[in-house]
């Protein structure tokens, strides 16, 4: 049986670090699940214990603010949010800053999985159209992402269960870790900033490229004009929806995955 143990683990996890396994059509999900029926099938473990080891707030609270953010990504927020930031023509050296800190202060509050998801084909893109070498952009993506949802209990599935298990108060939570998420986001500006070593431009001569410089125009235009399918409704609920979930969780003394799935339910 611990053999057995074992090689179902290394088999999940080469399946999660590939994306899937050799010759079967699953995804991660589905190697996961296909684990799970094996330890199931097996009797490794028993269907109890299976019930025993889910922690139903927490998942409550994850589906609801992954419900939010997906909203939030199907009316244009993170595309608006990546085309502001285009717009302030900031700088390389500050719009790595400015990327950071929008991707850490989103994470926090959203899923930080569907920030990524979101911003990291439009930030590409806009590199591109910059003729800025799009890696350290996507890289501070992706860092601030994961640093950023460690500031508070809603920003990660992990600090999810922690807080939920133990019960932590949203608001002292956030008093304690707003200092050494602060310092890692300042530390990754710095690091990115010396791996870039001011190479921001593409290395490869793209102004004879006709199909690159109409897409750079073509952005440019974009710049100048509000920006595309933003749907400011849709918008404006999802941002109001997570202001007052946010308030309710500092000041209510309510269950945060009841209010949680509340605030989908309006959404």
């Amino acid at each position: 049986m611990t053999a057995l143990i074992v090689l179902v683990f290394l088999l999940v996890y080469l399946g999660l670090f590939l994306g899937g396994l050799p010759s079967l059509q699953l995804d991660r999900t589905g190697v996961a699940l296909l684990g799970a029926i094996l330890l199931l099938a097996t009797d490794v473990i028993e269907m109890d214990q299976v019930w025993q080891a889910i922690h139903l707030p927490t998942l409550a609270l994850l589906f609801a603010f992954m419900v939010i953010s997906a909203q939030l990504r199907l009316s244009g927020f993170y595309d608006w949010v990546v085309w502001r930031l285009d717009r302030s023509a900031l700088p390389p050296v500050f719009l790595l800053g400015a990327v950071i800190l929008a991707s850490a202060l989103l994470s926090a509050v959203f899923s930080n999985d569907i920030v990524c998801l979101a911003m990291a084909p439009v930030l590409a893109d806009t590199c591109r159209a910059r003729r800025l070498a799009p890696v350290p952009f996507l890289l501070a993506l992706a860092c601030a992402a994961n640093l950023g949802s460690a500031a508070t209990l809603i920003g990660n599935p992990q600090n999810m269960l922690i807080g939920e298990r133990l019960g932590l108060d949203f608001g002292g939570y956030l008093v304690q870790a707003i200092a050494p998420v602060g310092l890692g986001l300042a530390v990754t500006w710095l690091i990115l900033l010396g791996l870039s070593r001011r190479r921001w431009h593409l290395a490869a001569p793209v102004a004879a490229n006709p199909e690159l410089d109409s897409e750079a125009t073509s952005h440019r235009q974009r710049a100048e004009d509000q920006a595309p399918g933003l749907d400011r409704w849709q918008t404006v609920k999802g941002l109001g929806v997570t202001g007052i979930l946010l308030c309710a969780f500092l000041f209510a003394p309510w269950p945060r995955d009841l209010l949680a799935l509340a605030g989908a339910g309006l959404r």
